[in-house]
């Protein structure tokens, strides 16, 4: 399969999810020391930094590719998304990004890769059931210690 930039429409989608306007917070997450905070105020300025990384890669991958076309990163205004959004289709959201991304030897270090990380934790965590599910640290049941000796 061939990399190519996401449209707009794919940026506002993974944009909105992370907004969380239902809970009015801003996603925040720290990873590689860099701290993400997608709000309301810099939601264009996070998703133009994307699309430049997912340009970046495509021109990276195709050394001869053409002239971008109108969705690209400097013409990316942010309009959120209206439809609904499950958390399953955020997480394919964002391992279509990586992989239209990633071309580059320096993505996985990178500024988007780690607010395309941060939405996926989000995403996980608004899993159906996470919340309830055990798992958080695992322990036996009354289970006894045994040591056993090895001959």
């Amino acid at each position: 399969m061939s990399a190519f930039i996401v449209g707009h429409d794919h940026i506002d989608a993974l944009l909105t999810f992370a907004l969380d306007s239902r809970r009015n917070r801003p996603v925040s997450y720290v990873t590689n020391n860099i701290c993400v905070r997608i709000t309301k105020e810099n939601v264009t300025e996070i998703g133009r930094h994307l699309l430049t990384e997912n340009e970046r890669s495509v021109r990276y991958r195709y050394p001869d590719y053409g002239p971008l076309c109108a969705e690209n990163a400097e013409n990316y205004k942010f309009r959120p998304w209206t439809q609904p959004l499950t958390a399953l289709s955020i997480l394919k959201a964002c391992d279509c990004f990586d992989y239209q991304a990633c071309e580059t030897g320096d993505y996985w270090q990178s500024l988007a890769y780690t607010i395309i990380d941060a939405i996926r934790a989000r995403a996980i965590r608004r899993l159906p059931g996470y919340t309830d599910a055990p798992g958080w640290e695992f322990r036996r049941r009354n289970a006894k210690l045994k040591t056993a000796a090895r001959a």
